[in-house]
């Protein structure tokens, strides 16, 4: 199952300068629980703005990153070809792709679940999450912590 986390303002807003451009402790603990033991893709600038503020790859998963370059990190797995990976994903795996724009771009016609925590706020910022065609997805699971909701989306046609 290929699943994308993120959280957003009421805007689609997902970034600022290669950060989140708000903090809410209880997204980051949601994030966590989420995907623990789990396989984590992104990019390169984000698997390197994780490294910059934990001074390694996020502990406990199995930390992916795509990238153009030719690249070997020490604590993850890299790859070039987005589609092809995703393609080899077993149903039974959970692969959870947390950024940056251009990955979740590529990766959402692969996606069978979405986890979006909605913030009800606007905010300052330069990058946004595609636009989905949510007609595509049915609410499975959602809970509201204001300013936060939690939402889950399934795939209906998977």
């Amino acid at each position: 199952m290929i699943a994308l986390i993120v959280a957003m303002d009421r805007n689609g807003l997902i970034g600022k300068d290669n950060e989140l451009p708000w903090h809410f402790p209880e997204d980051l603990d949601y994030f966590k629980r989420v995907t623990k033991h789990k396989k984590v893709l992104m990019g390169r600038k984000t698997y390197e703005s994780i490294v910059d503020k934990l001074g390694k790859a996020l502990p406990l998963r199995e930390n992916i990153v795509l990238t153009r370059q030719r690249l070997k990190l020490e604590d993850a797995y890299v790859i070039n070809d987005l589609p092809a990976y995703l393609r080899k994903v077993p149903e039974e795996d959970t692969l959870f792709v947390i950024g940056g724009r251009m990955v979740y771009e590529a990766s959402l016609p692969f996606a069978d679940r979405l986890y979006i925590t909605h913030i009800d706020g606007a905010y300052e910022g330069d990058t946004y999450f595609p636009t989905v065609d949510f007609s595509k997805f049915e609410i499975v699971q959602k809970e509201k912590r204001p300013p936060l909701t939690f939402v889950v989306y399934e795939r209906k046609d998977r």
